[in-house]
């Protein structure tokens, strides 16, 4: 029993001394790697030659001095066979070389033991290089379903990989709300007004109040892109109904600002606000409006190109004066206000030359008059064919 004693503490102290010594070329290691230089480095990989952090700087750094770190990446892949670093840096050196399918083969292993954006988005760049459409498809799609932040770059890609716009749309864009408004907004930065309808209509159809605002950017853009059918369809994909004539003639819900409803802009000595009873607007000038200002726009749809229509509104004014200085404006044709205490009907018939008008309610003020200090309330208004 002594000498097993003896044994024991004599393995033990042994052990203790393994244990010391390791930790002290440990120590040594990661001082030298901390240096960071070249000589250091290699200096921590001779200490702790199975460190694959240690073997990873060191293949950077011979890769940067000009040398061949492929054997090196080999061993921190083989020693860490669930890292994607080292594979995806042996993929792209492969294919520096020109040795595609080794190129390939790496990039496959690192999206195999990392699924994350990284290596997918890697593979999709290999095969965009190589003119691979079909499983540079496969790749981007699958890397926008994991993707995050900035989408921007991964858009490009697919606008230089096609010039279909459908197929980017049905072959890229994953059905994940967040990617395909990021694209929409994308679509709207670069005016792209074709292709921006289809994924308009594909994030409305979520019918999500989050992503009212960006949809009535989209219908703005296609109004004033031209492309009056695809605003109207979008338009009544949000709910609103296919244009047709005035939009909320009686001002009965707050203006929206975009798409066919009414627009008016914030400027000095110019008030907006609704009525109740009955329902209409109300427009106040202080006196210190500019000489010259829009006070309503409406893109008015649903037309017909070459018909004659009537516009039709009841007004009454606080405090002016005719002439009032307050006119109507569409299709090339012009009414003046007239000033009425009371509600009063008026009209002025106008020819479309297009699906669409734009609408107009403008304050000029009148010559020899001072600028007006009053009120305007209005109702009623339509375009109608006679």
């Amino acid at each position: 029993m002594y000498y097993m004693h003896i044994v024991t503490r004599v393995v033990v102290v042994l052990v203790l001394a393994g244990a010391s010594w390791w930790s002290v070329k440990l120590a040594r290691a990661d001082a030298a790697f901390r240096k960071q230089t070249a000589e250091d480095v290699a200096h921590a990989v001779e200490l702790a030659p199975r460190d694959t952090a240690y073997l990873m700087a060191h293949a950077i750094q011979t890769e940067y001095d000009g040398g061949v770190p492929t054997p090196i990446l080999e061993r921190v892949a083989q020693l860490n066979p669930t890292s994607s670093a080292p594979r995806i840096r042996l993929g792209l050196a492969a294919e520096i070389r020109g040795d595609t399918a080794a190129a390939e083969r790496w990039l496959q292993e690192a999206a195999h033991v990392d699924r994350q954006f990284e290596t997918r988005w890697t593979l999709a760049n290999f095969y965009f290089r190589q003119g691979r459409a079909e499983e540079f498809w496969t790749w981007i799609r699958s890397a926008l379903e994991i993707s995050y932040a900035d989408r921007r770059l991964a858009f490009d890609l697919c606008r230089r990989m096609s010039t279909d716009d459908r197929e980017i749309l049905t072959r890229a864009i994953p059905e994940r709300r967040g990617v395909v408004a990021d694209y929409l907004s994308y679509l709207i930065q670069k005016r792209e007004v074709t292709a921006l309808a289809p994924v308009a209509m594909k994030l409305a159809t979520g019918h999500t109040s989050e992503d009212l605002p960006l949809l009535y950017v989209a219908a703005d853009t296609l109004i004033y892109g031209g492309d009056t059918q695809r605003a109207g369809e979008l338009w009544e994909a949000l709910g609103f109904g296919r244009p047709a004539g005035v939009f909320n003639p009686d001002f009965a819900a707050l203006p929206s600002g975009h798409g066919f409803d009414w627009r008016f802009f914030a400027q000095p000595g110019v008030t907006h606000a609704n009525l109740d009873l009955p329902s209409g607007h109300r427009i106040r000038l202080n006196g210190q409006q500019p000489e010259s200002a829009e006070l309503l726009r409406q893109v008015v749809g649903g037309l017909t190109a070459g018909k004659s229509y009537t516009l039709r509104w009841e007004a009454r004014t606080q405090g002016f004066a005719d002439p009032t200085g307050l006119e109507w404006r569409i299709a090339g044709a012009r009414a003046m206000v007239a000033a009425s205490e009371n509600w009063s009907g008026a009209e002025v018939g106008f020819t479309a030359d297009s699906d669409r008008a734009v609408l107009v309610l403008a304050y000029r003020r009148p010559e020899g008059l001072v600028r007006a200090e009053g009120g305007l309330d209005l109702r009623r208004v339509v375009a109608v064919q006679p």
